[in-house]
This record gives structure tokens, sequence and C-alpha cells, in this order.
């Protein structure tokens, strides 16, 4: 089953990034219901190992986290794929997700971690026109602040691919702590 672990952002948070993502114009703005921050992406896992990561957390205190939102970025490499909200606040509890991933027996690659909420898929082949919105939304958009918000969720999601975009099901929610 094709999964990943995030945080869950508060609705008033989600709305104001949906609306914020598709005044820009750009690409594939994404849905309310798929704005999150993904600490771990898991890729194919057998029901046996979500069903050990999920034990796993369960018995795993994590703290509340306060994130900060600021600045948009591409993201992807040289040819970006997404556009991204940066996100700070996360590192210390995305690492202990890895953690809790080792101990239930998933092997995970290894990736540099950027925290960030994606607002927008880009074109796979990008035309100039993409790229010039894509400087104007880094132009007049890029230092971009939203409120700093408490979260106090992380969500195990199931990820199905269809051809307008992916959908996400929650699996399960653990409480973090203050």
């Amino acid at each position: 089953m094709r999964s990943f672990i995030a945080l869950p952002l508060p609705d008033d948070l989600a709305d104001q990034l949906e609306r914020f993502a598709a005044r820009l114009k750009l690409g594939r703005p994404q849905p309310f219901e798929n704005l999150h921050i993904t600490l771990a992406f898991l890729g194919d896992q057998p029901q046996e190992a979500l069903q050990d990561l999920h034990e796993v957390l369960d018995a795993t205190p994590l703290p509340a986290i306060h994130a900060e939102f600021t600045g948009l970025e591409p993201l992807g490499g040289k040819q970006p794929s997404v556009l991204g909200l940066m996100v700070s606040g996360v590192d210390g509890v995305q690492k202990q997700v890895l953690s809790c991933a080792r101990r239930a027996g998933i092997t995970l690659p290894h990736r540099r971690f950027r925290a960030h909420v994606t607002l927008a898929r880009l074109p796979r082949k990008p035309l100039p026109d993409d790229m010039t919105a894509l400087g104007h939304a880094l132009e007049t958009h890029g230092a971009v602040r939203f409120p700093a918000v408490q979260l106090n969720t992380l969500s195990m999601y199931q990820s199905e691919l269809h051809p307008d975009g992916a959908r996400y099901e929650v699996l399960a929610d653990y409480p973090l702590t203050s």
C-alpha cells in the first residue's frame, strides 16, 4: 500500500493556502484535502509493515509542534515538480518519525528533508509561459508568510494515484502532546 506520514494542517490554514495557491495561477493547485506536511514518504509497504509502524507510533510520545510557514520555493531538482511553502519547526519530529519507521523494520531511502506544504504541482514539461508564471509567483509572493500554528496531530495516510492527481485517506491519527 502506497503511504506516508504527515502533519495535517488546521482547516482554517488549509483553506487560506488553497485560496492562495489558486490565485497564483500556476501548475495544478493542490486541493484543501491534499494540504499537509509530509514527514516520511513510505512508498509501497505491505499491510503488516504499516501495522508494525502504527504500533510503534502509537506507543511513542511525540511533541506538539509550533510550525512557521514562510517563503515559496520550487522543489524537485533542476526541473522543479512542485511549488512549496516552506515550513520550520518540524525537523525534530521528522527525525523521530524516521526512527519509528526503522524500529518497525521499514527501510527508507536517504533523502534531504525540506519541510514544506505542496501548494501546486508544476508541469512535467513546462512551456516558456509556465516558467514565466513561476518566476512571477516567486517575485511577487516569494517571501509570503502565513500565521504560525500549533500542530497537535500526526497522521498515517494511504495515497492512491489517479489521472487527475493523488487522493489521500487517513489510516490513523496520533496525538502530539504539549
